[in-house]
């Protein structure tokens, strides 16, 4: 058996990988009533095959059971939140395309944890920004479910911190600090969007559009921790990302208007 994954080549373990995870959503959507326990399966398997993928990398640095931690976290969490997500948005035959567009972005996703296990890599930055826009994704998927099924304001600020910190784990693995203070910075970012969620409880935001706000205060507290962190953080950058949370902001806004 060893032998036999040995010989498939190491991107088409991914593209397999896709597929079984493609297909085990499809089955997730399609029996009724919902079995929660499927969509666990299919993100075990996503973290346990993305394991198998990264340590074929040619240059590996994983040799402990517990060295590709942080690179798992989004792969789950993706699978969870698109599950998730996709069980609320989509219903009949719709369910099962929506299943199988997965493959292609479970695919991609895959290809950029792959291609950022070696940080000289010319892939390198082009693998982190795919996994980044997953990041974001999963993140959107997660605070419109969390809105959506209506769980309580202090729950909805906890699964919404809890979030906001793993997904903030694999996103500063970008800077490669030590595990110590990038769990702090973590931190603090899922504690400021668990606030701006127990906040939102007194706005007339709900849904889609919360889980927009939401996302936007991720994307400006990760991108300018992770400014500040690179040495990267000057007036021009600063107001970059001012202006993108303005904009936001009053797309947000306009879109509440018109609802």
């Amino acid at each position: 058996m060893d032998t036999l994954v040995q010989a498939v080549p190491r991107l088409d373990r991914a593209n397999l990988l896709a597929i079984v995870l493609g297909v085990g959503m499809a089955f997730y959507l399609a029996i009724e009533p919902t079995q929660p326990w499927l969509l666990l399966l299919v993100a075990g398997l996503a973290a346990l095959g993305t394991d198998g993928v990264l340590r074929s990398h040619p240059a590996s640095p994983f040799t402990r059971p517990d060295d590709t931690v942080a690179f798992l976290i989004l792969p789950a969490l993706l699978t969870l939140g698109g599950g998730l997500f996709l069980e609320d948005v989509v219903s009949g035959y719709w369910s099962l395309g929506a299943a199988f567009a997965t493959i292609p972005l479970f695919a991609a996703l895959l290809y950029g944890q792959y291609l950022s296990v070696d940080a000289r890599s010319p892939a390198y930055t082009p693998a982190r920004l795919v996994a980044n826009v997953g990041a974001y994704v999963a993140a959107f998927a997660f605070f419109s479910v969390v809105y959506e099924f209506e769980v309580g304001l202090l729950a909805t600020a906890f699964c919404v911190g809890v979030v906001s910190l793993l997904l903030s784990l694999e996103m500063l693995r970008e800077v490669q600090l030590e595990p110590r203070p990038t769990l702090l910075y973590s931190t603090a970012i899922a504690m400021m969007l668990a606030q701006v969620t127990w906040s939102l409880h007194f706005l007339p935001l709900e849904s889609f559009l919360a889980a927009a706000f939401l996302l936007l205060c991720l994307y400006v507290a990760t991108g300018i921790v992770q400014n500040h962190l690179l040495r990267q953080l000057d007036l021009a950058t600063a107001g970059e990302f001012a202006a993108v949370a303005i904009l936001g902001l009053a797309i947000v806004v306009i879109a509440h208007a018109a609802a």
